[in-house]
């Protein structure tokens, strides 16, 4: 992936890796454009069918580990080496999209996060080197924790795509089209399930945070800064009273930049970011099991 392409695509990714050395930019930067072009396989295509035939062919492909598959060849060559079994668990994530998408328990929804993104979690942590298998369970609460920012930020734009991600068994029998033309009933009900997704994701966001001290510390603080300037998206949607259809929730470069100077005093005078100071509480992985990384309750 170009870093053009990068800055266009995947702006605080882009904005946290100048906190990484060449190298790890170099590695993450190319991880970051395979999970791109697997999410794109599904979003960018308007037969869905060929959509679904070109990720179930990767699908295979990442089983295999089959080397004619430009995808998969460029996924062998990164160097530390990534584990596919986190490629597969993401395709068969994005899979998903290439369906009508009306989740239908909070349960289903951990997993797609989970698919989608927690699974980003471990593939950074093998570019990182990092073994410890409670450094991966934070990771992949990390990863839910964006995503579930993501949905939040998102709800009406997905709506608008005939995509629906909150969960059924909470949101009740809103479809699509109620959200994206709301009555004063449904606008409260998606406000207070979007509070609660949250709500969730700050339990989240505080355990990827309490694992940063297991990667190196270069790594640690750009995924810090990373974590604190998602989680301030979900923080610009409660200022707004849980809106998500005025305007899309976003952070300004200034924003961006003063997130960074606070991750940069927490990095330089807390212990929180250095040493392991916790647990990790496996009902944060309620439903995912068995799954790569996941905490067996």
């Amino acid at each position: 992936m170009t870093k053009e392409r990068l800055k266009k695509y995947g702006t605080t990714f882009h904005f946290a890796s100048h906190f990484l050395s060449k190298a790890q930019m170099e590695s993450a930067a190319t991880l970051y454009g395979i999970c791109r072009e697997i999410d794109d396989l599904a979003d960018k295509q308007n037969n869905k069918m060929s959509a679904k035939n070109d990720l179930v062919c990767l699908r295979e492909a990442l089983i295999t580990r089959d080397h004619n598959h430009p995808m998969v060849a460029k996924a062998l060559a990164i160097k530390p080496a990534i584990t596919l079994d986190a490629l597969i668990e993401l395709t068969d994530g994005v899979l998903l999209d290439t369906e009508e998408v009306k989740i239908k328990s909070e349960a289903e929804l951990l997993r797609y996060c989970y698919q989608v993104a927690g699974t980003v979690g471990l593939l950074m942590c093998d570019l990182f080197e990092v073994k410890d298998p409670v450094a991966r369970h934070h990771a992949i609460d990390l990863g839910v924790a964006m995503q579930l920012t993501n949905i939040c930020r998102d709800v009406k734009e997905d709506a608008l795509n005939g995509r629906v991600y909150l969960p059924t068994e909470l949101l009740g029998s809103v479809n699509a089209e109620d959200i994206v033309s709301p009555t004063a009933t449904t606008r409260a009900t998606v406000r207070h399930l979007v509070s609660y997704l949250l709500t969730e994701a700050e339990a989240r966001y505080d355990s990827g945070i309490s694992g940063l001290c297991f990667l190196p510390a270069q790594a640690r603080l750009a995924i810090l800064i990373a974590a604190l300037t998602y989680r301030e998206i979900g923080m610009v949607i409660a200022d707004r009273g849980f809106d998500i259809w005025t305007s899309r929730a976003y952070t300004t470069k200034t924003q961006k930049w003063l997130i960074a100077f606070k991750g940069m005093v927490t990095f330089l005078f807390s212990k929180k970011p250095h040493q392991y100071q916790g647990f990790h509480d496996p009902a944060l992985h309620r439903g995912l099991n068995p799954r790569p990384g996941v905490h067996w309750a």
